[in-house]
């Protein structure tokens, strides 16, 4: 075995091309919120609040990228007879979908994240944000 593995990472660039299609498809479904791009080891790398959104969706856009990023699984994936044990086994955990993670040959790197808006939009949103790094 290997002693060093080589890894793909998220840039500021990909961060940025995130966010920027993400608030392009907020825009076209009239709504707000916020988004939330987090690496592989669920470290915050980009955020953005719109103008309007709720405030609740700072920290429940970001549980979303979170759990996104840590269960390697789209948010909103777990039977509702287990999100509540999940979510206290793990602290930051949440089921609400608009959690995407980035997966790049086969690895995850990260997670973008969409939330304050409707279920349905904020994963429009989280959709056209991963969209945009074509992966």
């Amino acid at each position: 075995m290997a002693d060093f593995v080589a890894t793909h990472r998220l840039t500021e660039e990909a961060s940025l091309k995130m966010l920027q299609a993400g608030i392009a498809r907020a825009n076209a479904l009239n709504c707000k919120v916020s988004l939330a791009v987090v690496d592989a080891s669920c470290r915050l790398i980009a955020f953005l609040m719109m103008d309007g959104a709720r405030h609740f969706s700072i920290i429940t856009t970001q549980r979303k990228a979170i759990t996104a990023a840590s269960q390697r699984l789209p948010t909103g994936y777990a039977p509702e007879e287990n999100a509540l044990s999940m979510a206290v086994r793990m602290g930051d955990f949440t089921n609400v979908p608009g959690g995407f993670p980035i997966t790049v040959e086969g690895e995850v790197i990260g997670a973008v994240a969409a939330g304050g808006a409707k279920i349905e939009q904020d994963v429009e949103v989280a959709k056209a944000a991963l969209g945009a790094l074509g992966v």
